[in-house]
């Protein structure tokens, strides 16, 4: 079994500069295959804002991928961004595996509309479709950070979860909240270089070595 996946192109840095925003939700927007899926993944719109999906935008990637975007129309701007890749790997999942990427705005001036974005997204929309592998480089930034609170509130809503071992090319199944924080107090005291993998799933594993 291979889950390993090679680093995907860094986010457009053009995201936080307001006129590049500005002409990345212009660009988003002038595309046939967008569909508003805010009721599917149960989020509850403010005003001016939508939550799309972007499918085959020409020079993005491969048929394999689309794009998440939460744009705010009053402003024609982009307040979050995620790219989205699946993968198949029939030996673990009978489902497609999405991996992704995350850009969200640090304006304050969304801080209301971006309120348990992440959630939505990945719990509300990816998970009730496609099976996920969560790396830690999966937002810029706090990347860690994210990787933790995303797999423990997967345990919380009650899915599978997993960490992904790239030497051995294993799954560990990690059944509580508590096991999870002990894999990342090891994690943080320890010199380790591989980037953290977890996978979360709606069922079991067709297949589990570790």
């Amino acid at each position: 079994m291979y889950l390993a996946t090679k680093e995907l192109a860094e986010l457009p840095k053009l995201l936080t500069r307001t006129a590049g925003n500005s002409a990345f939700y212009a660009g988003i927007n002038r595309v046939d295959g967008i569909s508003d899926i805010g009721e599917s993944a149960g989020y509850s719109a403010q005003p001016g804002y939508r939550l799309i999906r972007v499918d085959h935008r020409p020079h993005e990637g491969s048929a394999n991928d689309f794009e998440i975007a939460l744009v705010d129309d009053a402003k024609a701007s982009v307040a979050f961004y995620a790219k989205v890749t699946l993968l198949s790997v029939p030996e673990v999942s009978s489902r497609y595996i999405a991996r992704h990427r995350v850009w969200r705005s640090a304006s304050t001036h969304h801080s209301l509309a971006l309120s348990e974005i992440s959630r939505t997204v990945l719990f509300g929309y990816i998970l009730p479709h496609y099976d996920l592998l969560l790396g830690e480089g999966a937002i810029t930034g706090d990347g860690k950070f994210y990787w933790h609170r995303q797999m423990s509130r997967a345990l919380q809503l009650g899915f599978h979860v997993y960490v992904y071992d790239q030497t051995t090319q294993a799954l560990r199944s990690i059944p509580t909240d508590c096991e999870l924080s002990s894999l990342q107090d090891q994690i943080w005291s320890s010199t380790r270089r591989e980037p953290l993998q977890g996978f979360i799933s709606t069922g079991p594993l067709n297949q589990l070595e570790y």
